[in-house]
């Protein structure tokens, strides 16, 4: 028997933690309020998927801030589905700032849930 998919989100929306939460019953879903904490994380146990909400990143480091943190879960978790929830308007932005190869989902709460737990597999 398989284990159940990690998910790593880093993200400050009370919401979002919530939904995704309550969404994902198939998967193991740990939730981070910052960069320091989610490179801590994954440093320790690799997940097969990762959430990053632009909320979560640093306004003094604004959009850029997505390049470090995707470059590095791009080095320690290279098997790992990476995606980003774009604030909305900009996300033509945030998708060259994360890469080519991350998931840009929607901005939407629901939307955004329901995507989620479709690249887990819990849909």
């Amino acid at each position: 028997m398989a284990a159940d998919p990690i998910l790593y989100c880093l993200t400050r929306d009370r919401e979002l933690a919530i939904a995704v939460d309550a969404r994902l019953t198939g998967a193991i879903a740990f939730f981070f309020n910052d960069a320091a904490r989610l490179h801590q994380a994954v440093t320790l146990r690799a997940p097969q998927f990762v959430l990053v909400d632009t909320g979560a990143v640093r306004a003094e480091f604004g959009d850029a801030g997505l390049g470090p943190v995707f470059d590095f879960l791009r080095h320690r978790v290279p098997d790992a589905q990476l995606a980003v929830r774009p604030t909305p308007g900009v996300e033509h932005l945030i998708a060259a700032e994360a890469g080519a190869d991350v998931t840009l989902l929607p901005s939407a709460l629901d939307a955004c849930v329901d995507a989620v737990a479709a690249q887990c597999g819990c849909a």
